[in-house]
C-alpha cells in the first residue's frame, strides 16, 4: 500500500502561479449549482486553497474508506482535507483533494469536493 504524500500535496498546491490544482468536473458543477456558494466559484476556491497552503497551513491526511474511491484507485488510499476560514462562512469551507500525479517534480492534485463546513 502507498504511503500518504502530504509533502507532494502541499508542493502541488504551492506550484506555479495558480497551483497544480484541477477540479473534478462533477465537483465543480456541484459548487456552481449551489446557491449558498454563489460568491465562491471553483476558481476562487482553488485560489483560497492555494493561499491557505502558501500561508503555512497544512491539509489533514485521511485514510480512504469509501469503496467507490478504493475501487477506482486502489494504490492511492488517501485523501486530504482543508477547512479554510472565510468571512462569509463562520465554520469555513471544506475542500477535499486527492493526489492524482505523484511526480516528485510536478505533482498535481484534484479537488473532488468543496462545500460549506457545518
Amino acid at each position: 500500500m502507498a504511503s500518504a504524500r502530504i509533502d507532494l500535496v502541499h508542493l502541488a498546491i504551492r506550484s506555479g502561479i495558480m497551483g497544480h490544482i484541477q477540479w473534478k468536473l462533477a465537483a465543480a458543477e456541484l459548487v456552481r449549482g449551489d446557491p449558498l456558494l454563489a460568491m465562491l466559484p471553483p476558481e476562487r476556491i482553488r485560489a483560497l486553497l492555494r493561499q491557505f497552503v502558501v500561508d503555512g497551513n497544512s491539509l489533514d491526511v485521511r485514510a480512504e474508506t469509501r469503496d467507490e474511491y478504493l475501487r477506482e484507485d486502489p494504490d492511492n488510499p488517501y485523501w486530504y482535507r482543508a477547512v479554510i476560514p472565510i468571512a462569509e462562512f463562520p465554520q469555513g469551507i471544506f475542500v477535499e483533494v486527492r493526489l492524482i500525479d505523484a511526480n516528485p517534480q510536478e505533482p498535481w492534485v484534484e479537488i473532488v469536493s468543496a462545500h460549506r463546513q457545518s
